[in-house]
């Protein structure tokens, strides 16, 4: 179901393909309160995608991939695969080509440049960019 959502639709339409595939939204199908935007070609982890979850607002550009197991080494060397939670708050914005992998949050209104790979958390309001990512800096956000 997850590869359906690289058809050619809105981006806007794309997160209730993906929805179905099992990717958590904090939105309701039938409401428009939360608008997301997810380009094409944006991979998303098939072995848990359960532990992705994506909050209002949220645009995920072109090429991303998020991946929810990865790999490490134990005391002995042997490979071990560990899974994690990815967590998009509201109003993130990811940039093209970005790598979100490890159990990560990314704060609400940050901004994580294009080619970026995420391996920690994003605090709220704060650009992010880089291999890995690091911060760059604050955003002052305003509400009217």
């Amino acid at each position: 179901m997850l590869r359906l959502s690289n058809l050619p639709m809105p981006g806007n339409w794309r997160w209730r393909v993906v929805k179905w595939g099992g990717v958590k939204f904090c939105v309701s199908d039938d409401c428009d309160c939360g608008f997301i935007f997810i380009g094409s070609d944006v991979v998303w982890d098939t072995v848990y995608p359960e532990e992705i979850e994506i909050g209002n607002h949220v645009h995920i550009t072109t090429g991303c991939v998020l991946l929810t197991h990865y790999m490490s080494l134990d005391d002995r060397g042997w490979i071990t695969w560990n899974k994690g939670h990815i967590k998009i708050e509201d109003y993130a914005f990811i940039g093209t080509r970005t790598i979100v992998t490890k159990p990560v949050t990314i704060g609400h209104h940050s901004v994580v440049a294009a080619g970026s790979v995420v391996t920690k958390d994003i605090p709220p309001c704060e650009i992010w960019g880089g291999v890995p990512a690091k911060f760059i800096k604050k955003i002052e956000i305003t509400v009217f």
